[in-house]
C-alpha cells in the first residue's frame, strides 16, 4: 500500500485528476513496471530512501500530468495547516482554528474543502493517524503510538486505522 498525504503536491494531483471517479480498480498496465520495481527493491532490502523514490514513480504515474497544479493559495488556510500541524496530538476544534484565522466557522470549513481538497475532520484525522504511525513504525507501542497521535487508546487507534485503510497497524511495523 502507498499512502499519499492528501495535502502533498501528489495528493492534489491525483484528487483533480481522479476527482469523479470514487473507488475504481487501477489499470495494471499503467504501472506494471513501476510496481514490478518496488516489489524488487523490497525483496533485496534496499534502502528507505529506494523504495520511497519507487513508491513516488508509481504515484507521479497515476497522477498523471494535470495541468496547473496549486498549493493552497488562500494564507488564511496556509496559517491553519500549519497551526493544525503544530497541534496535531491535541483536541483541535475547527472553531478554534477557523477563529485563529479570522473566518467564521463555516467559511473557514467552505474554503479548507475548496483549498485542499478534504474536510477539515478527514484532514485533523489523517496527520493524527500519520503521526501515530510514525512513532509505532520507529520503535513504540501502539499504546505510545496512540498517545501520540492524540487518540485515548491503542484500540482506538486501531479501529481507526482499520476503518481508514483496512489494516491492523500492527501489519505495517517494519520487520
Amino acid at each position: 500500500m502507498i499512502f499519499v498525504d492528501p495535502e502533498s503536491r501528489q495528493g492534489r494531483r491525483l484528487q483533480q485528476r481522479h476527482r469523479n471517479q470514487g473507488i475504481a480498480a487501477l489499470r495494471t498496465a499503467t504501472i506494471t513496471q513501476g510496481v514490478s520495481d518496488l516489489a524488487a527493491a523490497f525483496r533485496t532490502r534496499a534502502s528507505d530512501a529506494a523504495l520511497i523514490e519507487c513508491a513516488r514513480a508509481i504515484v507521479d504515474t497515476l497522477a498523471g500530468e494535470v495541468s496547473e497544479i496549486a498549493d493552497v493559495t488562500d494564507e488564511r488556510i496556509a496559517r491553519a495547516l500549519q497551526l493544525v500541524r503544530e497541534r496535531a496530538g491535541d483536541s483541535i476544534p475547527l472553531g478554534t482554528i477557523a477563529s485563529a484565522v479570522n473566518l467564521s466557522p463555516d467559511r473557514f470549513r467552505h474554503l479548507f474543502v475548496a483549498e485542499t481538497g478534504v474536510t477539515f475532520r478527514a484532514y485533523v484525522l489523517w496527520l493524527r493517524l500519520e503521526q501515530s504511525l510514525a512513532a509505532y513504525v520507529s520503535g513504540q507501542s501502539l499504546t505510545e503510538a496512540a498517545f501520540i497521535g492524540g487518540f485515548a487508546d491503542s484500540a482506538h487507534f486501531s479501529r481507526t486505522f482499520r476503518r481508514m485503510f483496512g489494516l491492523a497497524p500492527a501489519s505495517v511495523r517494519p520487520e
